[in-house]
C-alpha cells in the first residue's frame, strides 16, 4: 500500500506544479500585453472652450499682419523773437524749422486687393509710407503704400499696396459677439529695435465700452494682451484667428505695456473701410438729436411718473435735422433702432453711424404713454450727446 501511494503521488504533485506554472505564465503574459499597449492619448473634453494651443489661430491670422514704416516731418514751433532773450536769439536762428523721424507701426491686410488697415497716428503727416510683409519662404517684400483715406474719429487709416505675392486677407470676425473673458491674441511689430520681428501676445477681453470721456465715440475692446509701441494698427484676433479689432492705444504710467490696451471693434472699423473705398472719406449717418444718459428706474419715475421706461431721453432736436423733419420731438424717448433695443448711448450713436446718409432707419419712440415707430431718412453730420457732470463738479 505504501509503495502504491508513493507511485501515484509523484504524478499528482507534478500535475499540480504544472497547473501552477501554467496559471502564472498566463498572468504574466496578460500583464506583458497590457504594458506593451500604446498609451491612450489625452483628448480634449467635448465642452472645452479653448484649444490646447493657439498655433492654428496664429497661422491663420499672422501672415496678413504687416509692418508699416514711414518718414514723418514736423514743423518746429519757436517762440516769437521778442519772447527770446537777446543772448539766445542768434543761437536759435540756426535751429532747423522742421524735423523728421521714422515711425514704426503695424497694419492688417483686409482685402485681397491689397487694402491695409492701420491706425491713423502711425502714418499721420508721413511723406512716404512703406509696407513690409513676408511669404511662406520667409522672404521679405517692401512695397510703397498709397493712402486711400482716413477717419480721425476712429483713428483709422486705409492704405493700398500692389504686389503679386500678397498674403491672403485676414478672416474677418464679428466684434458684436465679443464677451468679457474671451481669449484674444494681439499680433504686430512691437519694437523699433526688433524691426522685423512679428510678435504674438495672449490675453483676454477685460472690458467693453468707451474707456473715458474725451475720447472718440467708439466702443473700444479693452484687453490685457501685451500691446507695445509698434503694435498700433495691428490685429486683435479671437481663438479662431479671426480679426475682431484693430489695436489702437494703451493706458500706461510707465510708457510700456501695463496690460490695459484698447482696440477699435472690427465691425466699426469695416464700416470705415467700406466708406473709404467707396468715397475716400467717412460719411456716417446723422440723426440730429442730443441725448443724455440711459434712463434709470429713478429718472424714468421722475420724468414720466413710472419706473419702466427705458432708452434715451431726447433733450434737443436740431433745427432742420433729419429727426425734426421726421417728427421727432424733445421729450421723446428713443427705445430702439431698426428693432434693436438701445442699451447704451455710444451703442445708439454707433448704430446710426454705421448707416450711410440717405438710408432709412425705423426709430422706436416712447411718447406720452404710447410706443411709436417713426421712419427717418438719415443725413450727414456729427452726432452729439451730453456728458453728465461728475459729482462735485
Amino acid at each position: 500500500m505504501k509503495k502504491f501511494l508513493q507511485f501515484i503521488s509523484w504524478p499528482t504533485i507534478a500535475g499540480v506544479l504544472f497547473a501552477v506554472i501554467l496559471v502564472q505564465y498566463q498572468q504574466i503574459n496578460r500583464l506583458g500585453g497590457i504594458l506593451l499597449q500604446e498609451p491612450v492619448k489625452p483628448t480634449a473634453s467635448a465642452g472645452s472652450a479653448l484649444p490646447f494651443s493657439l498655433a492654428d489661430a496664429v497661422d491663420t491670422a499672422a501672415p496678413a499682419v504687416v509692418s508699416i514704416h514711414s518718414t514723418i516731418r514736423q514743423q518746429i514751433q519757436l517762440p516769437p523773437p521778442e519772447d527770446i532773450p537777446p543772448m539766445f536769439r542768434n543761437l536759435l536762428q540756426n535751429i532747423p524749422a522742421e524735423r523728421s523721424y521714422n515711425s514704426l507701426g503695424s497694419g492688417v491686410i483686409v482685402s485681397n486687393e491689397g487694402h491695409v488697415l492701420t491706425s491713423l497716428h502711425v502714418i499721420e503727416g508721413a511723406e512716404d509710407i512703406e509696407v513690409r510683409f513676408g511669404d511662406l519662404s520667409s522672404e521679405t517684400f517692401i512695397r510703397a503704400a498709397q493712402l486711400i483715406g482716413s477717419d480721425p474719429g476712429t483713428d483709422l487709416a486705409l492704405l493700398k499696396i500692389e504686389a503679386a505675392a500678397l498674403p491672403a486677407a485676414i478672416p474677418i470676425g464679428s466684434s458684436d459677439t465679443v464677451r468679457v473673458g474671451d481669449t484674444v491674441l494681439a499680433i504686430g511689430f512691437p519694437s523699433q529695435e526688433l524691426i522685423s520681428q512679428k510678435s504674438v501676445s495672449r490675453g483676454i477681453v477685460s472690458a467693453l465700452g468707451i474707456p473715458q470721456n474725451g475720447l472718440p465715440i467708439v466702443e473700444y475692446i479693452q484687453t490685457d494682451a501685451a500691446i507695445n509701441y509698434g503694435n498700433s494698427g495691428g490685429a486683435l484676433v479671437n481663438a479662431n484667428g479671426e480679426l475682431i479689432g484693430i489695436n489702437s492705444f494703451i493706458y500706461s504710467q510707465s510708457g510700456g505695456s501695463d496690460g490695459i490696451g484698447f482696440a477699435v471693434p472690427i465691425n466699426k472699423a469695416m464700416v470705415v473701410v467700406d466708406q473709404l473705398i467707396a468715397f475716400g472719406e467717412v460719411t456716417p449717418g446723422y440723426l440730429g438729436v442730443i441725448t443724455g444718459e440711459m434712463l434709470t428706474q429713478e429718472s424714468s419715475l421722475n420724468f414720466f411718473g413710472r419706473s419702466d421706461v427705458s432708452g434715451l431721453l431726447i433733450e434737443q432736436v436740431n433745427a432742420a435735422s433729419p429727426a425734426e423733419l421726421a417728427g421727432i420731438k424733445p421729450g421723446d424717448v428713443m427705445i430702439a433702432i431698426d428693432g434693436s433695443m438701445i442699451t447704451s448711448v455710444i451703442g445708439a450713436i454707433d448704430q446710426i453711424n454705421r448707416k450711410a446718409p440717405g438710408q432709412m432707419v425705423d426709430l422706436g419712440i416712447y411718447r406720452e404713454g404710447e410706443n411709436l415707430t417713426i421712419p427717418v431718412q438719415l443725413g450727414s453730420g456729427t452726432a452729439q450727446y451730453r456728458i453728465p457732470e461728475l459729482p462735485g463738479n
